[in-house]
């Protein structure tokens, strides 16, 4: 009977099923023959083994690199993402700044045109008020200077 034993992550007993981490290898024609065979397929077997656990071990290794890899791929990945989403981010808080300030601009614009509006509607209303005050005060003068002259006239004949 031969016993080999297993590499250390093979006989890790958190993956054992519950055997021995030991291998054994059994043929049974008969115990002499047995031995023999052994003997003479030990050799073949021990390479064959070692050539799986060689195997099996760079399949693992392989697959932990391109695990790592992959991993590092995808937190690039993730990095190049939150990136653009800022950026994008960025961009939009820029051009509504941009259209808060057009509007801002375009209410101080309308803001001075009515304001412009409303002082010459003032200015012409002053202009016809004056225009208005000084006809009434003609308006008086003449209907006051009608008897006022009339008492000039009647004072200087007095005085004569």
């Amino acid at each position: 009977m031969a016993t080999l034993a297993l590499p250390r992550w093979l006989s890790n007993p958190s993956i054992n099923t519950g055997q021995n981490p030991l291998l054994t290898l059994t043929l049974s024609p008969s115990a002499a023959d047995s031995q023999n065979i052994e003997e003479e397929a030990r050799p073949l077997f021990d390479v064959l083994l070692a050539d799986c656990c060689r195997e099996l071990e760079q399949g693992h290794s392989s697959w932990a690199t391109h695990r790592k890899e992959a991993a590092w791929r995808l937190r690039r990945v993730e990095l190049q993402v939150e990136a653009e989403r800022a950026c994008r981010r960025r961009q939009k808080v820029e051009d509504i700044e941009a259209k808060v300030t057009a509007l801002r601009e375009e209410q101080a614009a309308a803001l001075e045109r009515i304001d412009a509006e409303f002082k010459e509607q003032l200015r012409l209303l002053r202009r016809d008020a004056i225009a208005k005050e000084f006809k009434l005060q003609q308006q008086w003068a003449i209907k006051h200077a009608r008897p006022s002259r009339g008492l000039e006239q009647l004072g200087s004949r007095r005085r004569r």
